[in-house]
């Protein structure tokens, strides 16, 4: 954890040097630069499930398949079966800068800084990650958020695959139909609750 934290301040220090005497607006955009080191996302939410797993508390589940919403409470083990697809390929400090790039912009409108990732080319095929990002609170450098995107192929169909992963709180998995006409059809969101305090759907 400590390291994660070191981590945290490095990249804010590392955003706070290149915009020095900027003032920062939702839709400002930082210049896209290659980097070195990456945040380690999956370190980060293995981290998560430690912590849940420390906290005498069993999480909700609620599931939507096409307007109908069932609730019920489940066991931790069942929660990782959920958010385990979205730990790999694994995303640590320096395997994926081959094939993605790092930008970053500071959002007053959700008071965070903002760091997406977007491939570089074209994805070889053992990678499914599409897109991730990760929310740092600006002033006390803890995540708030990490979202990620993953397309896979199910039964010879395309899925597209969304955490929402809200830091202590919550987690919300998307599974998203891609079909051959080009449309997109919400398939199944599962959220998982477990601190019902200020939970940001």
């Amino acid at each position: 954890m400590k390291r994660f934290c070191f981590i945290t301040i490095s990249i804010l220090i590392f955003y706070g040097c290149s915009n020095n005497g900027e003032q920062s607006h939702p839709s400002q955009e930082t210049k896209s630069a290659k980097t070195d080191s990456f945040f380690p996302v999956t370190s980060f939410i293995k981290g998560q499930m430690i912590t849940l797993d420390s906290l005498p508390i069993t999480p909700l589940q609620l599931t939507s398949i096409k307007g109908n919403t069932d609730s019920a409470w489940i066991s931790k083990d069942k929660l990782k079966d959920l958010y385990s697809p979205f730990i790999t390929p694994v995303i640590d400090e320096t395997n994926l800068t081959e094939y993605f790039k790092e930008n970053s912009f500071s959002d007053q409108t959700l008071n965070a800084v903002t760091f997406t990732y977007d491939p570089i080319g074209k994805l070889p095929d053992s990678i499914s990650l599409r897109h991730w990002d990760v929310y740092i609170h600006p002033e006390t450098g803890n995540v708030i958020k990490v979202y990620i995107v993953k397309q896979v192929k199910i039964g010879g169909q395309i899925v597209t695959q969304q955490l929402t992963w809200q830091t202590n709180k919550m987690a919300k998995i998307s599974t998203i139909l891609n079909k051959p006409d080009g449309s997109m059809s919400l398939e199944k969101e599962v959220v998982l609750i477990w601190d019902f305090s200020g939970v940001i759907r």
